[in-house]
């Protein structure tokens, strides 16, 4: 079992590892704990792989133009900071619901 603190695998050696864990389920050639142990495997690459491209996407959407030099200006993805800009513009949008000239 790998250690908790190593690297995950990229994603595409854990697609390709997933394909491995698919091919031996469709085979139903081996015994059913080794097929349960493989199924949960299958899952945990799932997870990875889908949380890996959701992450990917975010960063493709965090492409915020060019710096002065014309080099892309690329920023990490922070799942917590882009949550909380989200949750601070639907503030923000509710608050000025009432419309311009109307006092509450």
């Amino acid at each position: 079992m790998p250690a908790a603190d190593a690297d995950p695998p990229r994603f595409e050696p854990a697609l390709a590892e997933l394909e491995r864990v698919l091919r031996d389920l469709e085979d139903g050639t081996i015994s059913l704990d080794d097929a349960l142990a493989r199924y949960e495997r299958g899952v945990a690459l799932l997870r990875l792989c889908y949380g890996q491209l959701k992450d990917a996407e975010q960063r493709v959407r965090l492409l915020a133009g060019t710096t002065d030099d014309g080099a892309p200006d690329l920023r990490p993805f922070e799942h917590t900071s882009s949550l909380e800009t989200a949750k601070a513009s639907v503030r923000r949008a509710g608050k000025n619901a009432a419309g311009p000239g109307i006092s509450g």
